[in-house]
């Protein structure tokens, strides 16, 4: 098999491996930690399954979004609520925050805030509820 079609094999299956230097550190240069390792110790914390995408977390830091633990706990059970509906991608309304939830892996995919609310459009969602 020549190299170029074992290469297009490996670009389908997934992307190749980030090298050491590109990969997210839970600590910076600094020694500060992270937003990511964060949150993931904030969920650890109070004991939530429920995680944040990459894309999510960054909507959380850009548009300047404060979840605090109660609301964290509030998304939590509503994935709990949504997974034994069977659902499969969820609509979580929480306060003024719609969130996009892979419901089988527990992930917050994106978050919007009240701000880009309007005139949103939902779409490939099986479920909705509100937190």
């Amino acid at each position: 098999m020549s190299m170029a079609v074992e290469r297009f094999r490996a670009d389908r299956i997934g992307p190749p491996p980030l090298p050491e230097e590109q990969k997210r550190k839970p600590v910076d240069e600094q020694g500060k930690v992270s937003f990511a390792e964060h949150l993931s110790r904030e969920c650890d914390e109070l004991g939530l399954r429920t995680k944040f995408s990459i894309h999510a977390q960054s909507r959380i830091v850009s548009r300047d979004i404060d979840l605090k633990p109660e609301q964290l706990m509030r998304i939590d059970k509503a994935v709990d609520s949504v997974t034994e509906k069977g659902a499969s991608r969820a609509l979580v309304m929480l306060d003024d925050i719609a969130l996009i939830v892979g419901v089988k892996s527990r992930t917050v995919i994106t978050l919007v805030d009240s701000a880009a609310l309007k005139d949103n459009v939902f779409t490939s969602i099986d479920a909705a509820v509100l937190a």
